[in-house]
């Protein structure tokens, strides 16, 4: 073991800076944040090459004393705590100190700033954490800082970097986020000389949210506000058709911090789990106000992680604030149910407690009595069934109705089948198709197995080899709409917009610009027969821009192929006719592979002749 030794303060702040400053977007937030702690009302961010040549902060904010902008450079600098108490309760996102030290020790960096009362302002050059000039100079009041060739001095951080549109993708974000999360703070985002975001201070969040996302997208979230014991909660929750494909647009803020939180994602999916279809994700905005002291933010190095005092209440709380949501102007329908057909064991699984029954706030009048309504029905005594009875007769009557119920409906649905599987359809080759169960699966018998296959994951790779075939015959014909589609596209999304309309031509859309980030659909693949066009689309382009610098084109290409069959392909609960369950089954062994979906799920489950012998004992 060598001798220990005490590490240069330039050796440290790089270190510093590996914790801090992990890509360009950190150096964005970190300035940004600086920016809003010292009460600015306008910020512009500009960048170059996806911040990695340039970024630059400009700020009207109080700005710095000469001697205040030469102490913000020194470690551990800060005008914000003086003692350990202060830790538990920092209800700011931080100080001058804390960052900017590192971000100097890995570029060079300019800093100019002046506060309201002074003649004179400041300008200080750093390089690689080593200050070169101290001038006087006259400026606006607030602080420009000029970040240039980030990581030029640590090369091995340097080429750990993406894209330059993977990277610019990651500081849409973060500016998006702080938009949203201070609504009276104008926000301008420029890159390479091209103006992305210009959200001017507005008075709400949902004005934010149409800004920054477009007019289509603010009409389809329902907003809500809750206060419970421990947090207040303001969110905006997607409506059930305007969902995605991923969790981009799950989004939390904590007394204005964007956090990221594996409690707060839990309990998204916990609530939305059996609402929505598998793959789709909600979106949903949340800033949540909880009082510092009940908060650790010291968890992260950049803040992105927090602990909370009492999780299990925060869980609660923001669980009952989604279900209200749901239960709010229109995102389910309201529909009045009997207790025969709503089993009391699905409230308990979306989590439907007492605590919810009893506790909701006064300010939701409606949803209070719709939801109380609903759980005393739950409460009630079924029906037919007599006061004297004990527990155990009653249940014994409850199966009799339940068991004459199933009868009855099996009985019909017999009959159903009969009248619906023709002759012509009860064989494809050797295969005798029998049955189809809850419009999902189908079932064929061969010799000696019983095979169920998913209908959905079967035309999906019918539909995925075509495509793949055609595509490679550069040939894949289009049919034109006789109503062109709209889609409006994100920031991050219109920043790939010619990638976007190449590829997609490529598969059979006609694609063009229609103004502002929005671009019209004149034309899909032959091929695709079913589903809705503009989340077709829409789907498509969130692959794109996931996958665009991860994967090279031709498997892009062919993720896009994948997501385009799955988006078009028959779906779970589509009802056939009988030819068109023929025609599928036919089609499906003409596949070379017709035991797996393009994402590797099976299509086809078997059960042999002699496996059921056994389960009835024949053998």
């Amino acid at each position: 073991m060598g001798k220990i030794k005490i590490l240069s303060d330039n050796i440290a702040n790089k270190i510093a800076a590996g914790e801090v400053v992990e890509r360009p977007s950190s150096v964005v937030k970190e300035l940004v944040e600086n920016s809003i702690d010292a009460e600015s009302t306008d910020i512009i961010i500009e960048v170059k090459n996806g911040g990695k040549d340039l970024i630059r902060i400009i700020d009207n904010g109080i700005g710095m004393s000469y001697d205040d902008a030469l102490l913000s450079l020194e470690r551990h600098a800060t005008s914000k705590i003086s003692s350990v108490r202060d830790l538990e309760s920092i209800n700011t996102f931080g100080f001058r100190g804390e960052a900017l030290p590192s971000i100097a020790s890995v570029s060079i960096m300019e800093m100019i700033t002046q506060q309201k009362d002074e003649l004179e302002g400041t300008r200080i050059k750093i390089e690689g954490g080593v200050i070169k000039d101290v001038t006087r100079i006259g400026s606006a009041t607030g602080t420009r800082i000029t970040v240039s060739n980030l990581f030029y001095n640590v090369p091995a951080r340097k080429k750990f970097l993406k894209s330059n549109a993977t990277e610019l993708d990651h500081i849409i974000k973060y500016v998006s986020w702080a938009s949203l999360a201070y609504p009276n703070i104008s926000f301008k985002l420029i890159s390479n000389d091209r103006v992305l975001i210009e959200a001017r201070k507005c008075n709400t969040v949902l004005e934010r949210i149409y800004t920054l996302y477009g007019k289509e997208f603010a009409d389809n979230v329902v907003e809500i506000e809750q206060e419970f014991e421990t947090v207040k909660i303001h969110a905006f929750v997607g409506k059930p058709n305007w969902t995605r494909t991923n969790r981009d647009y799950q989004m939390f803020f904590l007394n204005k911090r964007p956090i990221r939180s594996n409690l707060l994602n839990s309990a998204v999916g916990v609530v939305f789990k059996t609402i929505l279809p598998k793959g789709r994700y909600p979106i949903v905005i949340m800033l949540i106000e909880i009082d510092p002291n009940e908060i650790d933010v010291n968890v992260h190095p950049a803040k992105w992680e927090v602990r909370f005092r009492d999780e299990r209440a925060v869980y609660s709380d923001v669980t009952r604030c989604l279900l209200l949501a749901i239960q709010n102007q229109g995102y389910i329908p309201s529909i009045d149910v009997s207790v025969s057909n709503v089993p009391s064991q699905e409230i308990e699984n979306i989590g439907l407690d007492k605590e919810l029954r009893t506790d909701v706030s006064p300010r939701e009048p409606q949803i209070e009595s719709s939801v109380s309504k609903f759980l005393n029905r739950q409460r009630t005594t079924p029906p037919n069934i007599s006061h004297q009875y004990i527990p155990r007769e009653a249940k014994k009557t409850e199966r009799q109705h339940y068991n004459q119920d199933i009868s009855d409906l099996l009985e019909r649905q017999i009959i159903r089948q009969e009248k619906e599987i023709s002759t012509e359809m009860e064989t494809v080759g050797d295969i005798n198709i029998k049955a189809r169960l809850f419009n999902t699966y189908i079932v064929v018998e061969t010799e000696n197995d019983v095979l169920f296959i998913d209908q959905h994951i079967a035309d999906e790779r019918i539909i995925y080899e075509k495509l793949r075939e055609q595509m490679q015959k550069e040939s894949i014909p289009s049919q034109g709409l006789l109503l062109p589609v709209t889609v409006e596209l994100s920031l991050s999304q219109n920043e790939l917009l010619d990638t976007i309309i190449d590829m997609l031509k490529n598969i059979g859309f006609e694609l063009e610009p229609f103004g502002g980030r929005t671009i019209i659909v004149h034309s899909i693949p032959s091929l695709i027969q079913r589903g809705d066009v503009k989340q077709i689309v829409s789907d498509i382009i969130d692959q794109i821009l996931d996958s665009f610098g991860k994967l090279d084109r031709l498997k892009l290409q062919d993720e896009i192929l994948i997501t385009t069959a799955c988006r078009s392909a028959i779906q779970s609960g589509d009802s056939l006719t009988d030819a068109e369950v023929a025609n599928l089954i036919k089609e499906l062994f003409k596949t070379e592979q017709p035991y797996l979906c393009p994402h590797g799920r099976p299509i086809i489950v078997k059960m042999s002749k002699s496996e059921l012998d056994q389960k009835f004992q024949r053998k």
